[in-house]
């Protein structure tokens, strides 16, 4: 599991400018300052989490009773990518820079309160979510500066990945400035010794192999920004650069053979985004915002085996420009109206090549220039006919075209409304009933329209100029109890119809085989395509529950799950299964307790791991990853420094990759053989440290 730890703008970076005073016999779980908040609105401040003794803003989002962080997807456009967190009723004008890494940067004391908005409120942006959390900071004038340090460390091979940040934050007035640099890091989790086994399909062993993982990178990133009253309104803008780089191996042995097989990455990218926004009169508000990004990259992949080796390369270049406008009207404290629209311009330009023993081996689409233009416009009302009752309701209507070029000229043009209901229902302080109905549309990947090599595993997945994104209606109930101080229960039932599902798709393409430039030949090859509709059905519950009643004081016991069953028809089999990739459930469950009398917090967890499968042309590979259990002790003696420990994958997981090998199409010949990968990880740590200069 490749995992990213960035600390430049990331967590563990601010603490308070002003030192709170955190009083030792307060409340020791986070109960909400007004929960019998009658239009739905439940406010946490800084006093509610000071037994915790918090740092940042996300430290208080991620406290938070019944409500699940979410940082938003890695879409194009910006509507599309929304997380749940609001900052002074706004959404930060970044997406390079993630919605956590923005919340990490707010200190505490700049923290006035957090309002956590369930099923819609007027006046309100909601991003398309049910439930948001809006940050209220204070204005106050401040500067600080933040040093940060980490490094995690692995038991069996006693390699460590060292980390740092550092930020300066200045207030005056209402005008906000700041600034930071560090050095991330990435890493891959599952790495550390194991084996592989090639058996025939009764299950003889055919061949046994030692085999070493290793994976792990940096990312360096500087980051700017400024907030403040300009031209009569509010402007902010900012600007993120970076790079980084990344390593991943995998070497098999036996007495008398080996392979290897090496994976590197290098990115650079950058990004400015602009925001103003001003009051047209006392009811009409309106926003724009343009943002513009810019990444190029390369990846770089060896293969040694006895049969020789091979290469396969991909040089990209990818940018996206966002122009957005927004009006906002307060009709009435119990309505308001919103309307406007949003451009994007989105390209990926990329080239692949593959080498096997020094000869170049033809791939279809190898050189690919994707190019989309989107619009978007919207229009959307949020309605509170009585206390108890809120209606949401609008319309997006979305038409993209997008042109490829290059190895195949194509055109293609989309258009789809996409309308959206919500009904919250909330007959006590502590229950609330949310129905959502909505139409949702994917985004393609533009690397889907490239060719792609897996040298590891010997499988090759084509581009597809035909795809098109998935439609999927979605129904959706949700039911919330608050019980006790500060405990929360919620239950989500979920059921998606869904058109042209996007899975891997068998495809006969045409390939230069005597390399002429003229396609000879027909193969059979897999990659992503549409392979009909489908169904998903989803159950979730989440349950915070303090542990006070129970006699352990500042105790909380955290619960996190998910079930999940897709169903589609296989394309080749004409088999009913689950879509490709999806994991049948999550389940996570977190304990953790705070001592303020001595400044200490601690806690222990357990992931159920997953599981996931993908199904080839003429394989079907199985991913399964075992339970991993972690556990933290923090100390904090005063608001100005902070010192973790992790002591995480505890009995370390194992990570199997299973790969049923047909002699031939799948559905047409037998299982010939079946290879397993067991990677077994290693108990890792670590350390962190971070001080705050006023």
């Amino acid at each position: 599991m490749q995992k990213y730890y960035t600390f430049s703008c990331t967590a563990i970076l601010l603490a308070s400018t002003a030192v709170p005073a955190f009083a030792q016999d307060v409340q020791t779980v986070p109960v909400a300052t007004d929960p019998a908040n009658s239009e739905g609105i439940i406010s946490y401040t800084p006093a509610d989490f000071a037994a915790a003794r918090p740092n940042t803003a996300l430290e208080m989002i991620n406290r938070m009773p019944g409500f699940s962080f979410d940082g938003g997807d890695n879409v194009r456009g910006f509507a599309g990518a929304a997380g749940n967190v609001l900052i002074d009723g706004a959404r930060p004008t970044s997406k390079t820079d993630g919605l956590g890494d923005t919340l990490a940067r707010i200190p505490i004391d700049q923290v006035e309160r957090i309002d956590v908005i369930r099923g819609g409120a007027p006046g309100i942006d909601m991003q398309g979510q049910t439930v948001v959390a809006n940050v209220i900071r204070k204005k106050v004038d401040t500067f600080q500066q933040v040093f940060s340090v980490r490094s995690f460390l692995f038991s069996d091979t006693g390699k460590t990945i060292p980390g740092w940040n550092y930020q300066a934050t200045r207030r005056v007035g209402e005008h906000q400035f700041d600034f930071s640099a560090g050095r991330g890091i990435s890493m891959d989790d599952s790495v550390g010794e194991g084996w592989r086994t090639t058996t025939d399909a009764d299950g003889d062993l055919l061949l046994f192999e030692n085999a070493r993982t290793e994976g792990d990178g940096v990312v360096h990133t500087v980051r700017g920004g400024y907030k403040g009253p300009q031209f009569g309104g509010t402007l902010s803008i900012n600007g993120v650069v970076g790079t980084d780089e990344f390593k991943n191996e995998s070497y098999f042995t036996t007495p008398t053979t080996s392979e290897a097989f090496v994976g590197r990455s290098a990115n650079d990218r950058g990004e400015i985004g602009v925001n103003y926004t001003t009051d047209l009169t006392p009811e009409l508000e309106w926003e724009t915002l343009g943002l513009a990004k810019l990444a190029v990259g390369s990846f770089d992949a060896t293969g040694v085996t006895a049969s020789g080796s091979q290469l396969f390369q991909i040089e990209a270049e990818a940018g996206e420009r966002i122009g957005r406008s927004v009006l906002r009207y307060a009709y009435a404290p119990e309505l308001s109206f919103e309307g406007g629209g949003e451009i994007a311009y989105n390209y990926r330009e990329q080239q692949v090549a593959l080498t096997q023993n020094g000869t170049r081996i033809p791939l279809p689409a190898s050189d690919v220039l994707v190019e989309e233009t989107r619009g978007e416009a919207f229009v959307q009302a949020s309605w509170r006919p009585a206390p108890e009752w809120t209606i949401e309701g609008g319309v997006r209507v979305e038409r993209s075209t997008i042109t490829q070029s290059g190895d195949t000229n194509r055109e293609r043009s989309f258009t789809y409304p996409k309308p959206r209901l919500v009904v919250t229902w909330s007959p006590s302080k502590d229950d609330q009933l949310r129905v959502r109905a909505e139409r949702e549309v994917g985004q393609l990947n533009f690397q889907d329209f490239a060719s792609e090599v897996n040298l590891n595993s010997g499988q090759q997945s084509t581009g597809n100029s035909e795809l098109e994104p998935d439609k999927t209606w979605v129904y959706e109930a949700t039911y919330e109890k608050r019980f006790w101080d500060g405990a929360a229960a919620v239950l989500t039932f979920r059921h998606e119809d869904i058109s042209d599902v996007v899975d891997l798709f068998p495809r006969d393409v045409m390939v230069d085989t005597d390399n002429d430039n003229i396609p000879d030949t027909s193969v059979l090859l897999v990659g992503p395509g549409n392979i009909g509709s489908g169904t998903n059905d989803e159950i979730s519950f989440n349950l915070t529950l303090p542990l006070a009643n129970l006699g352990l004081k500042g105790a909380e016991l955290k619960i996190e799950t998910e079930w999940e069953n897709s169903e589609v028809t296989d394309p080749l089999t004409g088999e009913k299964r689950r879509i490709s990739g999806q994991r049948p459930e999550d389940i996570n469950v977190s304990f953790r307790q705070d001592l303020p009398d001595q400044h200490l917090t601690f806690g222990f967890g357990w992931f159920q791991g997953w599981r996931e499968s993908y199904y080839q042309v003429d394989n079907i590979e199985n991913l399964r990853l075992k339970d991993y259990y972690h556990s933290f002790v923090e100390w904090k003696p005063d608001p100005g420094f902070t010192l973790r420990a992790e002591l995480n994958n505890l009995d370390p997981f194992s990570f199997n990759i299973e790969r049923q090998i047909y002699a031939g199409r799948r559905d047409q010949f037998p299982l010939a053989t079946i290879e397993t990968e067991r990677r077994n990880s290693q108990i890792m740590g670590m350390l962190s440290a971070r001080w705050t200069f006023n």
